[in-house]
């Protein structure tokens, strides 16, 4: 399966996206933060990203522009709370391949990364 670098601020949401990814077969990596994101991504070289739109130090929308920037095309789903339409054509436009909006289900963040891993050139 997949290797999957988890980005997010709050423990509680890494631990449970952590269970529900291994669950499915997938190897995890967690960082807490932006900028430990960021490094985890350059040491790991994932399949996919799951980013926290909103964290202290950097947020997600940054760390994806960033990746794209520096020419990564390494598959972003943001799992966040904000649910505004403007913040999601924001991860949009930021590179990101998806958006899930906390509280999520387990089986539709399943099948949006399932989903992301299986389009063509990811």
């Amino acid at each position: 399966m997949a290797e999957i670098l988890v980005v997010d601020d709050e423990e509680d949401y890494r631990l449970l996206l952590r269970h529900i990814l291994e669950r499915a077969g997938h190897k995890v990596k967690l960082a807490d933060c932006g900028e430990a994101g960021l490094a985890a991504y350059h040491k790991a070289k994932p399949d996919l990203l799951i980013l926290d739109a909103n964290m202290p130090d950097l947020e997600g929308y940054e760390v994806c522009r960033q990746l794209r920037s520096a020419g990564h095309k390494t598959p972003v789903i943001f799992c966040t709370v904000r649910s505004a339409v403007s913040k999601v054509a924001e991860g949009l436009r930021a590179g990101g391949d998806d958006y899930v909006v906390k509280p999520f289900s387990p089986e539709d963040l399943l099948g949006r990364v399932k989903d992301v891993l299986s389009r063509p050139g990811k």
